[in-house]
């Protein structure tokens, strides 16, 4: 009985599987079929190269400047390939310089493979480069992969209803926000309630951080993501302090003030047209003039989501975009690649190990004129990854899956019927690889299988598998070396380098508050230091989690109260903004912020700092326990806090 379940769990494994597959197994052997008929087999490679860009586009939400873009950077990189046969410095230029682009612009420390459809693109390419006379031909060939990827991207999103619609996804957050509160007002669970807040909160960040642009030009879309984020993280900032939660349950009028917000937050979800968001902004307006809550957690709750519904309705509606010039804010991005340039930051430490490994194991394939050379550049390009550990853990499921799949073609090639069985193995082979969990040892059984099977059509299979083995110990032994001495991602001390950053990013936001304090800051640099924060925040729980039991309650409960923290400092800005400092307490209010930043990075002298130059209002209650968070972790006693958010 223990066998036939356990046949029947894989079987039922290998159907879900197979389903999630098939529309790139389809999409795949589509292109290859009519690329090899109207090309001719020379140009297969195309195929992989758009099926790699399908597979990762397939979920995203896709608008005609992303199918642009696409087209665009396919065709340009495929000349770059080309360059790159053309001579070894441009070989060694363009191999260094074209995948260190790549990393910078697209991947980041949460999005690290974010680069690997545009990067693949250029690696396969190069792999097999074409004469001056075959450009042309490879050119046609891309163009067509190109306009074949756009149809079945556009078909997918229609049939599959996957694709992530925008507009969709805030109304129906807006919907389930509007039942939360009302479930909290009648006394419903806080901490499942502080969970779900909190993932709205960080999806809502990530589809925001996703939309930065190289030149951070202005984006409706991102600002709607940043506020919807804001308004989620600050209903989760109620419920997450157990103590601070229960006195805003006992505070008079609570079960009234949370159904209003519920009902202001329907109001919203249901808005369409100027006038009843007019309506709306009118009504939030006369509530926020007449708030009779004392000062408390709650009074702060209440204000701030109705400051965020209020920005809500004067923001364009999403979908309405004017055409507009905008003015490029060159500092910022200099300001930019400067801070990604850094030898500690993540993008630049992967940037620059797989230029070099690109470099030396392309020049290599270059100057070496052999039989499948390229095989070289390959291995080393799917060995190296962001992390130092999944790498390691390449090294060793690679060789493994790739000596079974060398096995497997040795014992079935025989029997293959001629050309046609080469290419109906070789068709099967891929769609099952594309079924496979990429890292595993499964997958480099197919992908073997199918490389070999092709190989065959030019030289012997038993030649075929000794070079594909010494060239994948060739690609180990490079990435091996170059992965333990240049600037490795190793995991842990890349947590040490997250809990530094979430100081750093308190002390930046502390120097834009005393800004803003003289004149006024665009709200884009807030979102990015709010969506940055919680991007690093999430990436170190996440990372807490696979720890010991003592270590990681520890540092989970440091993590806790700096995002305390750092809700805390974002709602001292919001109140600011909304004119919680007088002309008169300017002063005071720029020293006290000056103080914070130059005192929470690291964390010093915080005995010294008082908020006793500010009235005792909400902007001093708020400043308040920011610094007795901050002297909490001061003083080590962190660990005492007893409710996370990501229990």
């Amino acid at each position: 009985m223990g066998a036939i379940s356990k046949v029947k769990d894989f079987w039922a494994l290998f159907v879900r599987r197979w389903r999630n597959a098939f529309p790139t197994i389809l999409f795949y052997i589509v292109q290859f079929l009519l690329v090899t008929e109207l090309f001719g087999t020379t140009y297969a490679m195309v195929v992989s190269c758009s099926t790699t860009l399908f597979q990762v586009r397939r979920r995203e939400p896709n608008g005609p400047g992303d199918y642009l873009r696409m087209c665009l950077m396919s065709l340009l990189l495929c000349l770059l390939a080309f360059a790159a046969g053309r001579s070894v410095w441009l070989c060694i230029l363009l191999n260094f310089t074209v995948p260190f682009c790549l990393v910078l612009w697209r991947s980041s420390q949460f999005t690290p493979k974010g680069h690997i459809g545009y990067a693949m693109t250029f690696v396969f390419l190069e792999l097999r480069p074409p004469t001056l006379e075959q450009l042309p031909t490879q050119l046609a060939a891309v163009v067509f992969c190109c306009v074949l990827l756009v149809i079945a991207l556009v078909l997918y999103g229609r049939l599959s209803h996957t694709a992530v619609d925008p507009a969709g996804q805030i109304s129906r957050s807006l919907t389930r926000l509007a039942q939360l509160l009302d479930d909290l007002a009648g006394g419903g669970d806080s901490k499942t309630a502080g969970k779900e807040l909190y993932e709205l909160a960080r999806s809502f960040h990530r589809m925001g951080y996703d939309r930065r642009h190289l030149l951070q030009l202005p984006d409706q879309q991102k600002r709607f993501y940043h506020l919807f984020a804001l308004l989620f993280q600050r209903a989760s900032y109620l419920v997450t302090d157990e103590e601070a939660w229960r006195r805003a349950r006992e505070t008079p009028g609570f079960s009234r003030i949370m159904h209003t917000l519920a009902d202001l937050v329907r109001q919203l979800q249901a808005a369409r047209e100027n006038q009843e968001f007019q309506q709306l902004s009118a009504q939030l307006q006369s509530l926020l003039q007449h708030t009779d809550l004392p000062q408390g957690r709650l009074r702060i709750f209440s204000r701030s989501v109705l400051h965020t519904l209020l920005l809500l309705c004067r923001e364009p509606l999403p979908g309405h975009h004017s055409v507009r010039l905008y003015h490029v804010p060159w500092s910022s991005v200099w300001q930019n690649l400067r801070q990604r340039l850094s030898p500690g930051c993540f993008e630049f430490r992967f940037a620059l190990r797989l230029s070099v490994v690109m470099t030396i194991s392309c020049t290599v394939s270059y100057l070496w004129e052999f039989e499948h050379t390229y095989w070289f550049p390959l291995h080393a390009y799917l060995l190296l990854q962001p992390s130092y550990e999944e790498s390691a853990h390449r090294m060793v499921t690679r060789p493994v899956g790739t000596a079974i799949g060398c096995l497997l073609v040795h014992l079935v090639y025989p029997y293959l019927p001629g050309l046609p069985g080469v290419f109906l193995f070789s068709l099967v082979m891929i769609s099952l690889m594309y079924c496979c969990t990429p890292g595993t040892w499964v997958q480099p059984i197919f992908s073997t299988a199918f490389a070999l099977t092709m190989a065959t059509l030019t030289v012997k299979e038993t030649e075929a598998i000794w070079l594909r083995l010494f060239y994948l110990a060739m690609a180990v032994a490079l990435v091996l070396v170059v992965n333990r001495f240049l600037l490795p991602n190793r995991r842990e001390p890349q947590f040490r380098r997250n809990l530094q950053e979430l100081y750093r990013l308190q002390a930046n936001y502390w120097a834009v508050i005393r800004r803003s304090l003289r004149r006024p800051v665009d709200p884009a640099v807030f979102s990015e230091l709010l969506s940055r924060f919680h991007m690093v925040y999430h990436e170190a729980a996440q990372y807490t989690g696979q720890l010991p039991p003592e270590q990681a309650a520890y540092h989970q409960a440091r993590l806790v109260v700096m995002w305390n923290m750092f809700a805390e400092l974002e709602q001292a800005e919001g109140m600011i903004q909304n004119g919680a400092v007088c002309p008169e307490e300017i002063p005071a209010m720029e020293a006290l912020a000056r103080e914070l930043e130059t005192h929470v990075d690291p964390l010093r002298g915080l005995e010294e700092i008082h908020p006793e130059v500010l009235p005792r209002d909400e902007l001093y209650y708020v400043i308040s326990r920011y610094l007795d968070n901050a002297r909490t972790l001061h003083s080590g006693d962190a660990t005492r806090v007893e409710i996370s958010v990501e229990e």
